[in-house]
């Protein structure tokens, strides 16, 4: 009997960004973001957790090193050390909150993990973080 467990890589990767959105005005934007319409920087704590049942030949559903291979070629490469805004074309235009790094990450590791990617976790400090689960 296979039973599913769930299987949590976590990366740390440092980003430059400012929430800043084009559709609003000077005095909107700094009324939503506050301070952070300014460049600021931030470590991120990203979990990325993949679901599967345990093959009984192998005692895994997945090898961890091909988890850890596909976040540094679909997340950590295009991430770490980057100024979101400017470094990261598919995020051109978008408010980098958290919430839509989530997405973004999501979106990039979805067609390498398909139906095994289960969640992405980004602490954006140590008391805010975001989980988006494809929904």
């Amino acid at each position: 009997m296979s039973r599913t467990v769930i299987l949590t890589r976590r990366e740390v990767f440092s980003s430059s960004h400012r929430l800043y959105s084009d559709k609003l005005s000077l005095e909107e934007n700094k009324k939503i973001y506050g301070k952070c319409i300014n460049c600021h920087g931030h470590n991120y704590v990203l979990e990325v957790s993949v679901r599967g049942a345990v093959k009984e030949d192998i005692g895994m559903f997945m090898n961890i090193t091909e988890l850890k291979e596909i976040l540094k070629v679909k997340v950590m490469d295009i991430l770490d050390h980057k100024d979101l805004e400017n470094d990261v074309p598919e995020l051109k235009g978008i408010v980098t909150t958290t919430e839509n790094l989530s997405i973004f990450i999501w979106d990039q590791l979805y067609p390498s993990l398909k139906e095994f990617l289960y969640e992405v976790k980004i602490l954006e400090t140590e008391n805010n973080f975001v989980v988006y689960r494809g929904e």
